[in-house]
């Protein structure tokens, strides 16, 4: 009898996510509490996770094998949504242009994109399997990836390129591919910081030297002494949930996006921001298990993408937060406020599920 691959869908993966996500709901209500402004910002982050939750099924319905075959059509997208968005985005910031407005709603084309460039990369990656990437692959994949990142630090946005980039580097680390060129991709990206430092907009290199020396913007380094207060002030237990002052009172900033983690640690203390990041250790470690147990290296590289994809963004953030690396705009996985991302951070699940789905061949 055939056996359904539905048999081997991980219900222990969606319910951690669905766990991170309603910890969001309720972080943001708590955030934007008193403001009338942002007071359906909760609802409408309620709606995009259960579209997300839908999506994830969709997504996972859909073998990953077909895509491997539009390896070139999913990356000729990519670039055509990047593009698009440098003509046609716009952002509430100056000449930014990052986000696409359909119908009120937001989307911030750069993580679809990405998501696209992660099965495309897979493809590409495994094409030698079981035998890592020649040369030739990791020309062309490094060609590939640079284009992608390059439009996306037109936009200008140095910390999604920098995302790209990172996840790339993850999945040319899983391919197996030789040391010797991991090596001498390092040495390229220790050439070209140089160029990259030389084209950055005035306000990427503004925050690195807020970062190093906060007198030279006392305004902006202002949010980064409140997230630091908010996140010593919460003490082992917290303050009380959506009764913490930093944030009730407004003096942290962008606390239900960029911030929401000094909240956490604010209101619900080290205990509650630990076990926040336990569910994102038991969401690492289920990730990691389908990766192991897929069953070829596209699957492999596929996980290992969306890894890096959710994870990369996390301890950004993280970093961010307690002042340990300079200000950057990614949010934080399932957490903070962000409709779309939220929705994309699914969809990549859902290609995750889709892997493990398939981790045996069909039995007749």
């Amino acid at each position: 009898m055939r056996t359904s691959p539905w048999e081997n869908f991980d219900w222990g993966l969606l319910l951690i996510a669905v766990l991170l996500a309603v910890t969001g709901l309720l972080m943001i209500f708590s955030a934007t509490r008193g403001s009338t402004d942002l007071a359906d910002t909760w609802r409408k982050q309620a709606v995009y996770a259960a579209v997300g939750v839908v999506v994830m099924f969709l997504v996972a319905f859909i073998n990953y094998r077909y895509l491997e075959s539009m390896q070139w059509p999913l990356y000729i997208l990519t670039i055509g949504i990047l593009i698009f968005t440098l003509l046609f985005g716009s952002s509430e910031i100056g000449n930014v242009r990052r986000f696409i407005y359909i119908g009120g709603v937001s989307i911030q084309l750069a993580f679809p994109a990405l998501i696209l460039l992660i099965v495309s990369q897979a493809s590409l990656l495994a094409r030698n399997a079981p035998s890592p990437p020649g040369i030739q692959e990791l020309v062309v994949s490094f060609l590939m990836t640079g284009l992608a990142a390059f439009l996306v630090f037109e936009q200008p946005n140095l910390s999604t390129a920098t995302l790209y980039m990172a996840t790339w580097a993850a999945m040319l680390f899983a391919s197996g591919i030789s040391l010797g060129y991991l090596q001498g991709i390092a040495i390229l990206g220790l050439i070209a910081a140089p160029i990259v430092w030389a084209n950055m907009d005035d306000y990427m290199r503004n925050r690195i030297f807020t970062f190093f020396d906060p007198t030279t913007d006392p305004g902006a380094y202002y949010n980064i002494q409140q997230a630091l207060i908010s996140i010593g002030s919460g003490g082992l237990m917290g303050k009380g949930f959506a009764t913490g002052t930093q944030s009730q009172l407004h003096f942290l900033r962008v606390r239900h996006t960029d911030f929401i983690f000094s909240v956490v640690c604010e209101e619900l203390g080290f205990v509650g921001a630990a076990l926040i990041l336990f569910l994102f250790g038991l969401l690492l470690w289920r990730l990691l298990r389908i990766a192991a147990n897929a069953a070829d290296a596209t699957g492999q590289l596929i996980v290992t993408g969306v890894i890096t994809y959710i994870f990369y963004q996390l301890l950004i953030n993280l970093g961010m937060n307690l002042n340990v690396i300079p200000v950057a705009g990614l949010p934080m996985p399932f957490i903070s406020s962000g409709g779309s991302a939220l929705v994309i951070t699914f969809v990549g699940l859902g290609l995750v599920e889709s892997v493990a789905m398939r981790h045996k061949r069909m039995e007749y």
